[in-house]
Protein backbone atom coordinates (compact mmCIF):
# COMPACT_ATOMS: atom_id res chain seq x y z
CA UNK A 1 0.00 0.00 0.00
CA UNK A 2 1.06 3.38 -1.22
CA UNK A 3 1.79 5.58 2.03
CA UNK A 4 -1.25 7.99 2.70
CA UNK A 5 0.99 11.33 2.80
CA UNK A 6 2.21 10.08 -0.87
CA UNK A 7 -1.09 9.70 -1.92
CA UNK A 8 -2.06 12.94 -0.46
CA UNK A 9 0.22 14.46 -2.40
CA UNK A 10 -0.28 12.91 -5.49
CA UNK A 11 -4.58 13.55 -5.08
CA UNK A 12 -3.53 17.17 -4.56
CA UNK A 13 -1.83 17.77 -7.65
CA UNK A 14 -4.52 15.80 -9.80
CA UNK A 15 -7.16 18.04 -8.25
CA UNK A 16 -5.37 20.89 -9.32
CA UNK A 17 -5.32 19.39 -13.09
CA UNK A 18 -8.92 19.02 -12.49
CA UNK A 19 -9.51 22.31 -11.15
CA UNK A 20 -7.88 23.43 -14.45
CA UNK A 21 -10.67 22.37 -16.52
CA UNK A 22 -13.13 24.44 -14.77
CA UNK A 23 -14.85 22.62 -12.50
CA UNK A 24 -15.19 19.07 -10.91
CA UNK A 25 -17.46 16.30 -9.29
CA UNK A 26 -16.07 14.50 -6.49
CA UNK A 27 -17.67 11.90 -4.18
CA UNK A 28 -15.81 9.16 -2.23
CA UNK A 29 -17.10 5.51 -0.28
CA UNK A 30 -16.04 2.90 1.22
CA UNK A 31 -13.88 4.26 4.30
CA UNK A 32 -11.73 7.43 5.82
CA UNK A 33 -8.54 7.13 3.70
CA UNK A 34 -10.69 7.68 0.51
CA UNK A 35 -12.80 10.80 1.94
CA UNK A 36 -9.92 12.60 3.34
CA UNK A 37 -8.28 11.76 0.05
CA UNK A 38 -11.42 13.28 -2.04
CA UNK A 39 -11.54 16.75 0.21
CA UNK A 40 -7.72 16.75 -0.72
CA UNK A 41 -8.50 16.57 -4.24
CA UNK A 42 -11.26 19.05 -3.56
CA UNK A 43 -8.71 21.83 -2.05
CA UNK A 44 -5.98 21.11 -5.17
CA UNK A 45 -8.86 21.73 -7.27
CA UNK A 46 -10.43 24.92 -5.27
CA UNK A 47 -6.84 26.13 -5.02
CA UNK A 48 -6.23 25.78 -9.07
CA UNK A 49 -9.70 28.22 -9.36
CA UNK A 50 -11.91 25.41 -10.12
CA UNK A 51 -15.76 24.96 -8.41
CA UNK A 52 -15.82 22.07 -6.75
CA UNK A 53 -18.79 19.71 -6.49
CA UNK A 54 -18.82 17.48 -3.50
CA UNK A 55 -21.44 14.71 -3.43
CA UNK A 56 -22.82 11.89 -1.55
CA UNK A 57 -23.21 9.81 -4.57
CA UNK A 58 -21.96 6.15 -3.61
CA UNK A 59 -20.63 4.54 -6.72
CA UNK A 60 -18.19 6.38 -9.76
CA UNK A 61 -21.14 5.34 -12.31
CA UNK A 62 -23.17 7.53 -9.95
CA UNK A 63 -20.61 10.47 -9.92
CA UNK A 64 -20.33 10.01 -13.96
CA UNK A 65 -23.84 10.74 -14.39
CA UNK A 66 -23.60 13.61 -12.05
CA UNK A 67 -21.28 15.60 -14.07
CA UNK A 68 -23.16 14.95 -17.70
CA UNK A 69 -26.39 16.37 -16.12
CA UNK A 70 -24.37 19.22 -15.10
CA UNK A 71 -21.93 19.61 -17.53
CA UNK A 72 -18.79 19.30 -15.76
CA UNK A 73 -16.07 18.71 -17.71
CA UNK A 74 -15.02 15.59 -14.81
CA UNK A 75 -15.41 13.68 -12.22
CA UNK A 76 -13.37 11.96 -9.69
CA UNK A 77 -14.62 8.93 -7.55
CA UNK A 78 -12.75 7.30 -4.90
CA UNK A 79 -13.37 3.89 -3.27
CA UNK A 80 -11.57 2.69 -0.48
CA UNK A 81 -11.18 -1.50 0.28
CA UNK A 82 -9.48 -2.54 3.14
CA UNK A 83 -6.34 -0.09 3.01
CA UNK A 84 -5.88 -0.07 -0.87
CA UNK A 85 -8.00 3.08 -2.13
CA UNK A 86 -9.10 3.24 -6.32
CA UNK A 87 -9.87 6.70 -7.90
CA UNK A 88 -12.11 6.43 -11.13
CA UNK A 89 -10.78 9.66 -12.65
CA UNK A 90 -13.73 10.84 -15.69
CA UNK A 91 -14.69 13.13 -18.25
CA UNK A 92 -18.01 14.66 -18.94
CA UNK A 93 -18.93 11.74 -20.81
CA UNK A 94 -18.38 9.59 -17.85
CA UNK A 95 -15.06 8.10 -20.29
CA UNK A 96 -11.72 7.63 -18.19
CA UNK A 97 -9.01 10.18 -19.17
CA UNK A 98 -5.69 11.84 -18.14
CA UNK A 99 -6.53 15.13 -16.99
CA UNK A 100 -4.42 17.89 -19.15
CA UNK A 101 -0.89 19.30 -17.20
CA UNK A 102 -1.26 22.70 -15.48
CA UNK A 103 -1.88 25.64 -17.43
CA UNK A 104 1.60 28.27 -16.89
CA UNK A 105 -0.56 31.10 -15.48
CA UNK A 106 -1.43 30.55 -11.88
CA UNK A 107 -5.33 31.56 -11.14
CA UNK A 108 -6.61 34.68 -9.77
CA UNK A 109 -9.02 33.14 -7.18
CA UNK A 110 -10.01 30.44 -5.14
CA UNK A 111 -12.68 28.13 -6.53
CA UNK A 112 -15.83 27.56 -4.72
CA UNK A 113 -17.25 24.00 -2.37
CA UNK A 114 -20.23 22.85 -2.92
CA UNK A 115 -22.36 20.26 -1.48
CA UNK A 116 -24.73 18.33 -3.53
CA UNK A 117 -27.40 15.78 -1.48
CA UNK A 118 -29.87 13.03 -2.65
CA UNK A 119 -27.18 11.96 -5.84
CA UNK A 120 -28.12 8.29 -5.79
CA UNK A 121 -31.79 9.46 -5.10
CA UNK A 122 -31.81 12.15 -8.56
CA UNK A 123 -29.90 9.42 -10.73
CA UNK A 124 -32.28 6.60 -10.49
CA UNK A 125 -35.12 9.57 -10.74
CA UNK A 126 -33.37 10.49 -14.04
CA UNK A 127 -32.71 7.28 -15.66
CA UNK A 128 -36.07 5.92 -14.33
CA UNK A 129 -38.08 8.60 -16.57
CA UNK A 130 -41.57 7.05 -17.06
CA UNK A 131 -40.55 3.92 -17.29
CA UNK A 132 -43.60 1.72 -15.61
CA UNK A 133 -42.93 -1.62 -14.99
CA UNK A 134 -44.22 -4.22 -12.58
CA UNK A 135 -43.55 -7.84 -11.42
CA UNK A 136 -41.27 -9.32 -9.04
CA UNK A 137 -37.30 -9.06 -9.34
CA UNK A 138 -34.22 -9.71 -7.61
CA UNK A 139 -31.64 -6.80 -7.58
CA UNK A 140 -28.16 -6.49 -6.82
CA UNK A 141 -26.24 -3.64 -7.26
CA UNK A 142 -25.60 -0.01 -5.69
CA UNK A 143 -28.29 2.02 -4.10
CA UNK A 144 -29.37 4.01 -6.92
CA UNK A 145 -30.02 0.85 -9.02
CA UNK A 146 -32.51 -0.69 -6.42
CA UNK A 147 -34.01 3.03 -5.88
CA UNK A 148 -34.77 2.72 -9.93
CA UNK A 149 -36.39 -0.46 -10.33
CA UNK A 150 -38.65 0.48 -7.07
CA UNK A 151 -39.41 4.02 -8.55
CA UNK A 152 -40.15 1.76 -12.19
CA UNK A 153 -42.72 -0.29 -10.02
CA UNK A 154 -41.10 -3.84 -9.92
CA UNK A 155 -41.41 -5.60 -6.54
CA UNK A 156 -37.96 -6.46 -5.39
CA UNK A 157 -37.86 -9.71 -3.57
CA UNK A 158 -35.37 -12.06 -2.78
CA UNK A 159 -33.54 -14.30 -5.15
CA UNK A 160 -35.84 -17.44 -5.79
CA UNK A 161 -36.76 -19.46 -9.08
CA UNK A 162 -38.37 -18.64 -11.88
CA UNK A 163 -37.64 -14.35 -10.45
CA UNK A 164 -35.13 -12.50 -13.18
CA UNK A 165 -32.11 -11.28 -11.10
CA UNK A 166 -30.54 -7.72 -12.42
CA UNK A 167 -27.15 -7.66 -11.06
CA UNK A 168 -25.04 -4.76 -11.33
CA UNK A 169 -21.24 -4.41 -10.79
CA UNK A 170 -20.01 -2.49 -7.69
CA UNK A 171 -19.74 1.02 -9.56
CA UNK A 172 -22.85 0.75 -11.44
CA UNK A 173 -21.45 0.67 -15.05
CA UNK A 174 -22.80 -2.21 -15.84
CA UNK A 175 -25.57 -4.38 -15.95
CA UNK A 176 -26.98 -8.13 -16.64
CA UNK A 177 -29.85 -10.17 -16.20
CA UNK A 178 -30.04 -14.22 -15.34
CA UNK A 179 -32.42 -16.21 -14.90
CA UNK A 180 -32.40 -19.77 -14.58
CA UNK A 181 -29.42 -20.39 -14.95
CA UNK A 182 -28.14 -18.00 -18.28
CA UNK A 183 -26.67 -14.54 -17.62
CA UNK A 184 -27.12 -12.37 -20.80
CA UNK A 185 -25.98 -8.45 -20.47
CA UNK A 186 -28.03 -5.40 -20.75
CA UNK A 187 -26.77 -2.65 -23.01
CA UNK A 188 -26.77 0.79 -21.71
CA UNK A 189 -24.39 3.52 -20.66
CA UNK A 190 -24.94 2.42 -16.94
CA UNK A 191 -26.31 -0.01 -14.89
CA UNK A 192 -29.37 2.30 -14.49
CA UNK A 193 -30.17 3.16 -18.21
CA UNK A 194 -29.82 -0.16 -18.70
CA UNK A 195 -32.34 -1.65 -16.26
CA UNK A 196 -34.74 1.32 -17.77
CA UNK A 197 -34.70 0.22 -21.44
CA UNK A 198 -34.34 -4.05 -20.66
CA UNK A 199 -38.28 -5.59 -21.06
CA UNK A 200 -38.75 -8.32 -18.33
CA UNK A 201 -40.03 -11.53 -20.24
Amino acid sequence: MEDPIRQGRRMYELGRRLGALGAVAIGSAGGPLAHALARTAGGGAALAGGEVRFHDGRCAACAAWLAQYYRLPASLFLRQQGREVTAWVLDGRGRLFEPPALPPSAPTRAGEWDLLVGVEQAWAVHRAGRVRRSGPLCAQGPEGLVLALERMGYELVPARPGVPVLRSDREGFSLQVELDGSSVPLPGEDALAAAAAWIPP
